[in-house]
């Protein structure tokens, strides 16, 4: 069976069974994948079987998904994602819930704009500083002030086509275009050596973490190590190659209550946070890591995170536990956004 005849197969039992929730009225705040791509949604989905399946050497089972990374492309297109994304890095805060912000901060944000103009040269000290956007990833430079003329239009070039690019219609990764968009300026927080901080990535399935990895010389010989929720090494890998474990901070606990506090929101998030000295920074806030193309490459922890993940939407849905599951769940401020829009 060829991807098209695979995707149009499940897709009739999908919607003649009524599974992943197809026949319920999408949450209030919600909106889902399957409703806004329509009559093209074989053809978004196109893309996502045929990456899975030439890293897997298989088709994803769309009907009863036992693996993590098929579960992952199906949330894509079936589970409910809320109006105001986590994935909006402007806007990612409102999920980390008032208790947390004075343990957690997040880089400040210097200038915003909805326009492809950098600000003038007069308007920040000399130095480095962060040139993103907020609606996608590898979306980021880091750019010294002054500008000089050239390197100035270079830059607004780039700016102009992030404001107005598809983030990876490929991947079918919808809700990054329901945002506002904006190019932003942000703080440098790297050390005087100039290296990167490194990462903590916590894994958060239906509230609580189920694993976290920790991310060393990401742009050079890049490290990945894991651990369980309670910091114990584990010897397998996930998307690159492992090595020695590192030792824990004190206040790990911190860390695993803050993301399992912004996990209470979704039934699946990766909640990313960073580390200078003693202070913890929020990352990103992850749906689907890697936009669901890389395979894992241990299948030790496929199954530990599909073990892990109960996704509500998922397979035969009870109407009343669909409601009542989504029913309050957004933090009051994105709620009233998702209610305004």
């Amino acid at each position: 069976m060829n991807v098209k005849e695979a995707i149009d197969a499940a897709l009739r039992r999908i919607f003649e069974e009524g599974l992943h929730g197809t026949r319920l009225p999408t949450p209030v705040g919600y909106a889902r994948g399957f409703e806004r791509f329509g009559d093209g949604l074989a053809d978004a989905m196109g893309p996502s079987v045929r990456i899975f399946r030439r890293g897997h050497g298989d088709l994803p089972d769309l009907i009863a998904p036992r693996r993590f990374t098929e579960r992952q492309l199906l949330f894509k297109f079936f589970a409910p994602i809320p109006l105001m994304s986590p994935s909006d890095k402007l806007g990612s805060r409102v999920y980390l819930p008032d208790a947390y912000r004075d343990r957690i901060r997040q880089p400040k944000v210097l200038w915003r704009s909805q326009r492809a103009e950098l600000p003038a040269n007069e308007a920040f000290p000399p130095g480095d500083v962060w040139f993103k956007s907020n609606h996608g990833s590898g979306t980021n430079q880091c750019i010294r002030y002054p500008l000089e003329p050239r390197r100035r239009r270079r830059l607004e070039a780039t700016a102009r086509d992030w404001l107005t690019r598809v983030h990876n219609a490929r991947l079918a990764l919808w809700w990054y275009e329901s945002m506002d968009r904006f190019v932003y300026l942000e703080e440098d927080l790297r050390p005087a050596s100039g290296e990167s901080a490194a990462d903590w990535k916590f894994f958060v399935c239906n509230g609580r973490v189920a694993l976290f990895q920790h991310d060393a010389d990401r742009f050079g010989d890049h490290i990945q190590t894991l651990y369980d929720r309670e910091g114990r090494f584990i010897p397998h890998e996930l998307y690159a190659p492992t090595g020695d474990p590192v030792p824990m901070p004190d206040d790990l606990d911190i860390m695993i209550e803050a993301a399992e506090a912004v996990g209470q929101h979704f039934d699946f998030i990766r909640v990313d946070m960073f580390r200078l000295g003693e202070t913890i920074y929020l990352g990103e806030i992850g749906l689907v890591p890697n936009g669901g193309r890389t395979p894992i490459r241990s299948p030790e922890i496929e199954e530990r995170l599909a073990a892990a993940w109960s996704p509500p939407w998922l397979g035969e849905v009870d109407a009343d536990a669909f409601r009542s599951y989504y029913e309050g769940r957004l933090p009051a401020e994105a709620d009233a956004t998702a209610q305004a829009s």
